[in-house]
């Protein structure tokens, strides 16, 4: 007798294969609140996907209601939720799905308690300033009872404040360095002014921007170009870097030749590009002491880097190297954002 092993099924489409068996069921319960049956079905089938997602139902944005499933902040997670949610059902008037927090504006003006206090969330202010150069706003959060409460409560409130205002995607991509301060500080504005500077940074970055930048490297110039925003959650299912490191000829210093910077440009517009697809995208180069390293990032399931390392091979000015790297969270890149 022969046996053989079943496939294993993927718990991503076995998740969406499963829900429209207790859809009704999930807004029966949001409407009595008896969510007790549900809440562990819920649980073990997102869990199968990945044991560190988290979900909660929300208020829907046009629709209803929402489903949220989230990488909580992990960017390890964010390809695994990019692509249920890029397998969820069309929305509806009832249900629409995300994979991050959406804003939330009315929380803003509850009161909530934490830490034994109870905080009127109308008092909550931001002080923030934009920085140019990363396309990002830095914030400090303040409220009249943080002089009342330990350092990581007030850092608590401020992050939740944050996606509730901006939502998680919102605060991933634009917001820069986070603090909170005991004492308000200077430039406290209330929070839906934060919130309008945000709108006007993304209106600004709608399209892709690039920025220039030189510099003296142990005492060679370097010339570069970088995406901004230069932020993971920008391209959640690319988790591998793909350093693609192209020797050329050079000028005495260091960078190249007008003929080289027509191949560098060619290769980029050409074969880079065709091998990358829809599964990836440079964001970043370096070009330096007769090399130049571009920064891809990929879909690391897609076959991409095989491609990539093909059309590397082909490079006329010398022997190519394609590195790879599973990063998620862009550290490769880390010194250019």
């Amino acid at each position: 007798m022969i046996f053989s092993r079943g496939r294993k099924q993927d718990p991503v489409v076995e998740f969406w294969a499963w829900w429209p068996t207790i859809r009704q069921a999930v807004i029966d319960a949001i409407s009595t609140g008896e969510f007790e049956p549900l809440t562990p079905q819920i649980s073990k089938r997102v869990a199968a996907i990945h044991k560190d997602l988290t979900w909660e139902f929300s208020k829907g944005t046009t629709a209803t209601h929402a489903l949220v499933v989230s990488p909580g902040g992990n960017p390890e997670l964010r390809a695994v939720v990019a692509r249920w949610g890029a397998l969820a059902p069309a929305a509806d008037p009832e249900w629409e799905f995300h994979t991050a927090r959406q804003p939330d504006h009315d929380t803003l003006t509850a009161t909530i308690e934490i830490a034994g206090a109870r905080l009127d969330l109308a008092l909550l202010r931001f002080a923030f300033t934009p920085d140019e150069d990363s396309a990002a706003i830095d914030v400090v959060g303040f409220h009249p009872l943080f002089r009342k409460l330990p350092e990581p409560v007030r850092g608590q409130i401020t992050f939740l404040a944050l996606d509730w205002l901006l939502g998680e995607e919102g605060v991933e991509l634009w917001v820069g360095s986070v603090g909170f301060s005991a004492d308000e500080p200077d430039g406290a504005r209330d929070p839906l002014e934060l919130a309008a500077a945000v709108d006007d940074l993304r209106e600004r970055h709608r399209e892709p921007t690039w920025a220039v930048f030189s510099a003296v490297v142990d005492g060679a110039p370097l010339t570069g170009m970088v995406q901004r925003p230069l932020r993971s959650a920008r391209w959640p299912r690319f988790d591998t870097h793909a350093a693609v490191i192209l020797p050329y000829r050079a000028e005495e210093a260091g960078l190249p030749t007008e003929d080289a910077l027509e191949e560098l440009r060619a290769f980029e517009d050409g074969p880079l590009e065709a091998a990358l697809g829809g599964a990836g995208e440079v964001v970043a180069q370096e070009t330096t002491a007769g090399r130049r390293i571009l920064h891809c990032y990929l879909d690391g399931t897609s076959g991409a880097g095989e491609k990539v390392k093909a059309a590397a091979a082909g490079w006329p000015g010398g022997k190519a190297k394609v590195k790879l790297r599973h990063d998620p969270a862009f550290e490769a890149v880390a010194h250019l954002s």
